[in-house]
């Protein structure tokens, strides 16, 4: 095999230094310091990006022109969406573990830092060049086999969500992603190898847009200044 493009070492070395697990929103979630309303928050404003993944999927799918690509990323957004396990639905399982209804979770209202990051993501399927699109992909999945071990320990440690359904999200995505993101890897590897360096920079640069707004997400979940504050704006958009 040969050596990795320069860009993607520069997309790693990004990841590695934003990696959600340094963010204090999960280094209290697994210390079990972080405040049950906060959790209840999440479950809602991440709602909001677990729905709409697929869409992002398949919109970066109906744009690619190279057909191995496009076979990923099919088969990415069907792990996500088919069946009666899909993905939205294993979420609002674990949020309802966690003792809340669904129509909070799917009518959360949502805050300006979860609507960033729901447009960041919709643009970089939509209109950032492909490359870039998938560097926005692996910048996230490539996490989420660490994120989700990490969380499993901390709520079955500290927050007494022992049931299957309660941890099923993040026990398919401790494994599936570890797929997903060598996938994605493979592929930007292929695609960045020989490419102009522009290729590359817009990779770079699309990864580091999605580490950052990932980071805001969780920055605006935490630290938390009250609980009423908090389930006070989990409400419907009607």
């Amino acid at each position: 095999m040969g050596r990795s493009p320069p860009h993607m070492h520069t997309i790693d070395a990004k990841i590695a230094e934003k990696h959600l697990l340094k963010h204090p929103f999960y280094e209290a979630w697994t210390a079990g310091t972080l405040p049950r309303e906060a959790l209840l928050e999440y479950v809602g404003q991440y709602y909001a990006f677990e729905s709409n993944l697929p869409r992002y999927l398949t919109a970066l799918h109906s744009r690619c022109e190279d057909a191995t690509v496009r076979a990923a990323l099919l088969a990415n957004a069907w792990d996500e969406e088919h069946g009666a396990n899909n993905h939205p639905e294993l979420w609002l399982r674990f949020g309802e573990a966690l003792g809340l209804e669904r129509a909070k979770i799917t009518g959360a209202r949502l805050n300006d830092a979860t609507r960033a990051l729901v447009e960041t993501y919709r643009q970089a399927a939509e209109k950032a060049p492909i490359e870039a699109g998938l560097a926005a992909l692996y910048a996230y999945e490539s996490q989420l086999p660490a994120v989700s071990a990490a969380k499993i320990e901390g709520l079955r440690k500290h927050y007494g969500v022992e049931s299957r359904d309660g941890v099923a999200f993040f026990e398919v995505h401790r494994t599936l992603d570890v797929h997903h993101a060598a996938e994605e890897r493979r592929l930007l590897e292929r695609s960045l190898s020989g490419a102009p360096a522009a290729d590359g920079d817009a990779a770079v640069e699309w990864a580091c847009r999605a580490l950052g707004a990932w980071w805001d997400f969780l920055s605006a979940l935490y630290p938390v200044a009250g609980s009423a504050n908090l389930m006070s704006r989990t409400a419907s958009l009607n």
